[in-house]
């Protein structure tokens, strides 16, 4: 890396004119002496942040997703030696499960190649499924609030003593004047969040990347000034009362609340607003339809390995003539202690494995679900009917201040609850089902006279079919809850409202004017701001987009078309 920018400024040095050369030479010196004064931001003006949602931020990586992915890998890999470091993101009965099923995978691995009737796929398809869930695991956890405000990892009780003395030693990029009682209040206790590397420094070299030796001096205690710092620094006090004078949670609008059928007034903020919504939204009753479905599938793939050697060895003319009792020898070949073993190791590593990823699949169905939820109530707010049938507060945006709070209130209840690691969840989800498509069709393509003879397809197609069933109801939550905030109705419906009103109160019409124009100004914003639903960032990009359908597309119809001998064209349909 240091090659490349001494290249890049060398041959930038060929294209400088004596504008730039200039402005190089001012930044070089520097603005320290220049005059200063005091000055503050105020704190009754907006950021396009606030619309964006950027006001409300969330947690991000501590490091690249690549680096996480090759720490999910090793950490599962070597899954004893980062015993503690799963017991600390997870729960000591939910290790101690996962380390059982990793002997019993190592075990499958060595009985598959003394069981005859054994398939490729028995053995390799729950180690993918440890792998995948392993890394999901591992990106959802490396956050950077795994780190204190300090800029120092949170050292935890079952750190080792060199790693507690090391963090001692780096915690003396700290000390600085007594924090403000609410800055304590969101610092986390110690041992309350996990350490975001492994106690063994021999295990942490493996982890890292390469080229982070010379930025990782911060490690062994010695000062690094230039070092990469992923963490957010603590503000200080000054920092901290801006941010509580100009944080649009401490806006307050007059709004309408029920209470016991009385209709009554109060002063509320966007906290207390958002609170009642996610009181609302907790009392709503959760469907278990997906969690029932996830189970079925599961179910469907621990007795697919059974069913298809069954339906291989018998056919209808001598079903009758096997008894009950030979079921199983057919099924897994002739009696022996070893093929006994393997079948009930794999089984058992399917049905948690499988369980345990279809889980996942669940929570993030009911957290599309919820922000539906959100977006629901937040649409009731303006509508006296609809909020009072919710039982959630009423306001009308008559004022330029309701409609400020309206879009903080907006943007809050979009980032509220999990949202990078549901995102997680769902591209994994999304490239899944995107490989098994790909296999799919590779497989018709290649011999699809064969296909279904082969139970790696078979076992391809459930799992195929449960992902796509997922996606497509994660799509329409998604796209749902997306019409739900950009719906353009609510603004159109209190302009009118506002027509009304100058129409009854001509002495306020210049004032009800501006409201006006700035409802005008707040639904160009909302459209420009706003983007199509999407499941993953990688869909965003339309080149990416179009590229992706028309190859599976393109797949899909080439197989397709060769079962029934006439040329489909899939991929020119539009969505």
């Amino acid at each position: 890396m240091a090659g490349i920018t001494w290249y890049q400024k060398k041959i930038g040095a060929y294209d400088q004119q004596i504008w730039e050369k200039s402005l190089e030479q001012t930044e070089l010196k520097g603005f320290g002496s220049k005059p200063k004064k005091t000055g503050h931001i105020k704190p009754g003006l907006i950021d396009v942040d606030l619309v964006r949602g950027s006001t409300f931020s969330k947690t991000k990586p501590e490091s690249p997703w690549t680096a996480l992915t090759r720490k999910g890998l090793v950490r599962v890999l070597f899954f004893p030696f980062f015993f503690q470091w799963w017991i600390q993101v997870t729960s000591k009965s939910i290790s101690a499960l996962i380390l059982v099923l990793y002997f019993l995978q190592v075990a499958g691995a060595v009985l598959y190649f003394e069981v005859p009737a054994a398939c490729a796929s028995e053995v390799v398809g729950p180690l993918c499924l440890m792998l995948l869930l392993g890394t999901v695991h591992c990106q959802i956890v490396s956050t950077e609030s795994s780190k204190s405000p300090d800029n120092s990892p949170v050292p935890s009780r079952t750190a080792s003593p060199v790693r507690r003395k090391r963090l001692k030693n780096n915690g003396r990029p700290t000390d600085g004047p007594a924090l403000p009682r609410e800055v304590k209040l969101l610092q986390p206790s110690e041992g309350s969040r996990p350490a975001s590397d492994t106690d063994d420094m021999l295990w942490e070299e493996l982890l890292h990347d390469p080229d982070s030796a010379s930025t990782g001096s911060s490690e062994s205690g010695e000062e690094e000034p230039h070092g990469h710092n992923h963490s957010l620094p603590l503000p200080n006090i000054h920092q901290f009362s801006w941010l509580q004078a100009c944080h649009p949670s401490k806006d307050r609008v007059s709004a309408i609340i029920w209470e016991k059928g009385e209709c009554k007034k109060a002063d509320m903020s966007v906290l207390e607003i958002s609170g009642i919504i996610l009181t609302r939204v907790k009392v709503v009753e959760q469907g278990m339809g997906y969690l029932i479905f996830g189970s079925l599938v599961t179910t469907s793939l621990a007795l697919l390995p059974y069913c298809f050697r069954l339906a291989q060895k018998l056919d209808v003319s001598n079903l009758s003539s096997v008894s009950f009792q030979e079921l199983p020898a057919v099924a897994i070949g002739p009696p022996c202690a070893l093929s006994y073993a393997f079948f009930i190791i794999t089984t058992i590593e399917r049905v948690f494995l499988s369980g345990l990823f279809f889980f996942m699949m669940c929570v993030a169905e009911r957290t599309y679900r919820q922000r539906l939820l959100f977006a629901k109530l937040f649409s009731h707010l303006t509508s006296a009917r609809k909020a009072k049938k919710s039982e959630i507060p009423h306001f009308r945006l008559k004022k330029v201040q309701n409609i400020k709070m309206w879009l903080s209130l907006r943007s809050f209840l979009k980032r509220r609850g999990p949202q990078r690691s549901v995102d997680v969840i769902v591209s994994s989800i999304f490239l899944l089902a995107l490989s098994f498509s790909f296999i799919i069709c590779a497989q018709l393509l290649h011999s699809h006279h064969t296909f279904l003879d082969s139970e790696t397809n078979w076992e391809l197609m459930v799992w195929c079919g449960a992902l796509m069933v997922f996606l497509l109801r994660l799509a329409t939550l998604g796209a749902e809850t997306n019409r739900k905030y950009s719906n353009a109705s609510v603004l159109l419906t209190e302009q009118i409202n506002l027509y009304l009103k100058m129409e009854k109160k001509p002495n306020k019409k210049d004032q009800l004017n501006i409201v006006n124009n700035v409802l005008r100004l707040a639904t160009k914003l909302l459209k420009e701001l706003d983007t199509p639903f999407r499941l993953l960032g990688l869909t965003v990009n339309p080149l990416i987009c179009n590229i992706t359908r028309v190859v599976i597309l393109s797949a899909i119809s080439a197989a397709v078309s060769d079962l029934l001998g006439f040329n489909i064209r899939l991929w020119k349909i539009k969505p």
